[in-house]
């Protein structure tokens, strides 16, 4: 397996694994990355009975975060056809987090490129 020879505390030992061959393999990721993006968005009200999330004020940024949340639905539908559509679904991930990019200014998409294929040996 990849993570076999991975370091203790190194980047491939302490993050969320995903696997697109087995059935449901992405589903562990899908709802990490549900509950990252809850938790960074929460509001940190007292009162707030945890069905709310961050106020978005903007037109701009309410436009962006619906256009990352549509995207991340469509990696959710291709990213279930396994290998054949790994390449659609790695497209809807870089189209989320180009739209958080734009309400944040820092996401870089050749830094994303980097890592993915630095850490998780794409295309090898």
């Amino acid at each position: 397996d990849l993570l076999a020879g991975a370091a203790p505390g190194s980047a491939a030992a302490r993050g969320e694994h995903a696997s697109c061959v087995a059935p449901g393999g992405l589903d562990g990721l899908l709802a990490a990355l549900r509950t990252r993006v809850r938790d960074l968005t929460a509001s940190p009200s007292a009162d707030d009975d945890g069905d709310g999330g961050a106020l978005i004020t903007r037109e701009r940024h309410r436009r962006h975060v619906g256009d990352a949340l549509a995207a991340l639905r469509r990696f959710g539908t291709v990213s279930e056809g396994g290998l054949e559509t790994v390449d659609l679904a790695a497209e809807e991930l870089r189209l989320a987090v180009s739209e958080v990019g734009r309400i944040t200014g820092a996401v870089d998409v050749e830094d994303v490129l980097d890592v993915l294929f630095r850490d998780f040996c794409i295309g090898k």
